[in-house]
């Protein structure tokens, strides 16, 4: 911290310290973005006022086949063509069963200038599905949404497809599963959706339980006991590698996410996982190679910003904050996008950056907390 004043010396040590104490709490509240809400797992309920103020939930649409959340912005370039394309397809079958509802995600706090806005968005684009206002934006981080737009669809009770962003390819593939999901034929050869088996998420949620306890001796066995049921359920992976990490025991965290990698080559979340922590203990140069890869695959947004800390830490500050850039395109609510970036700038002695940073970071973990 040479660049620093004395004051601001203070003011930042002040800063990282309610940092790391907020962190590590909400290490054991939370993970790593979408590997939670894997297909299979339980789906958040929630229930918020739509732009005229009446109340909507999701289990008051139990009885549809199926439930499309649409988690979008203003801000989102992408978001008025999830939109239009969700609209498309809600006229035509929604009296198959499948309810769509965009849950839109702005901003922490809503002015009535901004719902006026949203409003004459909604009649602009002629919408006639609900619009629901997420205030506060507990439902986009109970969601662990990564970027804007981003899909959930529901059925019985449980998350059956997630989709990050609106790529091509994903897309159509998103909505032949809501086609089959409708009873009409998909439009080209449909693939089941993987779904992690029931004991191994219930042996993952267990140790995750002891993790928030941290009764780490009680979660170890149990996230190899879901990693053993289930080779392909990402989540006891990740967990895993960070309760590795929280120990200090890092050869075993880069093993256990080379396993992952191991069963699913295309894992971004893995790779995005394991290219942080080769990052974090200086192998920067495999570091970028992973992470460079795995941010191209889609819109998954700790790629990026995982990617942005990696440049940075190895002397790359103009390719860092460029990646810093689109991984707050993506989602500016993250946390973790402002801490790294703050790091970088502190390497740099960009301090006044850095500090600013820093003071986001936490505005944002302590409203997620709130």
């Amino acid at each position: 911290m040479r660049g620093f004043t004395g004051k601001e010396k203070v003011a930042v040590i002040q800063l990282m310290l309610i940092l790391i104490g907020v962190t590590v709490v909400f290490f054991t509240c939370t993970a790593t973005a979408q590997a939670l809400l894997q297909v299979g797992t339980q789906a958040p309920e929630f229930s918020l006022k739509d732009i005229e103020g009446k109340e909507a939930s999701l289990s008051q649409y139990s009885k549809s086949r199926g439930v499309a959340l649409l988690f979008w912005s203003t801000w989102s370039a992408n978001s008025p063509k999830a939109l239009k394309k969700f609209e498309a397809f809600y006229r035509k079958y929604k009296d198959r069963g499948i309810q769509v509802i965009a849950i839109n995600a702005d901003n922490q706090a809503l002015s009535n200038e901004d719902v006026e806005k949203l409003k004459k968005l909604v009649k602009d684009l002629d919408l006639t599905f609900p619009i629901l206002l997420d205030r506060g934006l507990k439902t986009f981080h109970e969601y662990s949404t990564i970027a804007l737009p981003s899909t959930v669809i529901i059925s019985e009770g449980k998350i059956a497809y997630e989709l990050a962003g609106l790529p091509l390819v994903g897309t159509e593939d998103m909505f032949d599963f809501l086609l089959v999901m409708a009873g009409e034929p998909p439009r080209k050869k449909f693939e089941p959706k993987y779904r992690p088996r029931h004991d191994a998420i219930a042996d993952a949620g267990l140790a995750r339980g002891f993790v928030k306890k941290k009764k780490y001796e009680m979660a170890y066995p149990l996230f190899l006991k879901a990693i053993e049921k289930d080779p392909q359920f990402t989540l006891p992976y990740i967990e895993l590698a960070k309760l590795y990490e929280t120990e200090g025991r890092n050869a075993e965290a880069e093993g256990i996410l080379k396993k992952a990698l191991s069963t699913g080559p295309e894992n971004v979340v893995a790779a995005s996982e394991l290219g942080y922590l080769l990052a974090k203990t200086g192998r920067l140069q495999e570091a970028t190679e992973i992470l460079g890869k795995a941010a191209k695959v889609n819109s998954y947004t700790p790629a990026h910003y995982y990617l942005a800390y990696a440049l940075g830490m190895g002397g790359r500050l103009k390719e860092s904050l460029s990646a810093f850039e689109q991984a707050l395109s993506l989602n500016p609510f993250e946390p973790t996008t402002y801490m790294l970036r703050a790091e970088v700038y502190e390497k740099h002695k960009m301090m006044k950056e850095s500090a600013s940073d820093y003071r986001k970071a936490l505005e944002l973990i302590l409203k997620i907390k709130g």
